[in-house]
């Protein structure tokens, strides 16, 4: 359960214009310690290439009728959204995935908050570290990181599963439903979140008549 009733609140209502509305397929506005300079932005041309195959997969994704290839491009939509633009960044991520693998959760998460911290604009960042955050049963912690990363990236299904599971987790199954109704829309093949949500729907919205 998560721990502040008031926090829930106050995330709810910063989320509930995303709630109200299906998220856009369209592409979205371009949005051990170190201590090194700020990383250099990607050159504009690159974004704008990875921005238009990553618009491309989305498409094709939200098209895919075989679950097989469904969770090829999920793969490949993934792979782009990991890529940082910075050496430092990929370091960075690279330690704090091995300080996880290793249970130590703590270090994972301060090397993440140095990713978010240099590289602000990074969906990924932000939304690794909320899943740092969901493992340690911190959902507060993990609710705030999940809204940093949709609000860089609303196509982020794993951000919206992430944000559906702690809502279900915490008795918020309407809510929880308008989360994994957003995760269908931009990935319909996801493997078994079709059965989730029929399920969620006959507990909050009945049999339909």
């Amino acid at each position: 359960m998560i721990r502040s009733g008031l926090a829930v609140s106050l995330l709810l209502l910063q989320l509930g214009a995303a709630f109200a509305a299906e998220p856009e397929l369209a592409p979205s506005d371009p949005p051990e310690s170190l201590s090194p300079a700020a990383p250099p932005a990607p050159e504009p041309r690159d974004r704008a290439v990875q921005g238009q195959a990553l618009d491309e997969l989305l498409v094709q994704l939200a098209k895919a009728d075989e679950p097989r290839t469904a969770k090829r491009i999920a793969a490949a939509v993934q792979a782009l959204w990991r890529r940082s633009g910075s050496d430092t960044i990929d370091l960075l991520l690279t330690r704090s995935t091995q300080a996880q693998r290793q249970s130590k959760l703590d270090v994972a998460i301060k090397l993440m908050d140095e990713v978010v911290s240099l590289k602000p604009d990074f969906a990924e960042g932000w939304n690794r570290r909320a899943t740092l955050h969901f493992m340690a049963k911190d959902y507060d912690a993990a609710m705030l990181d999940i809204r940093e990363t949709l609000a860089r990236e609303p196509r982020h299904f794993g951000a919206w599963l992430g944000l559906g599971r702690i809502l279900e987790d915490s008795d918020l199954d309407a809510k929880a439903l308008a989360a994994y109704r957003h995760v269908l829309a931009i990935y319909p093949q996801i493997e078994g979140l079709k059965k989730r949500v029929d399920d969620l729907s006959l507990k909050v919205e009945g049999q339909p008549i």
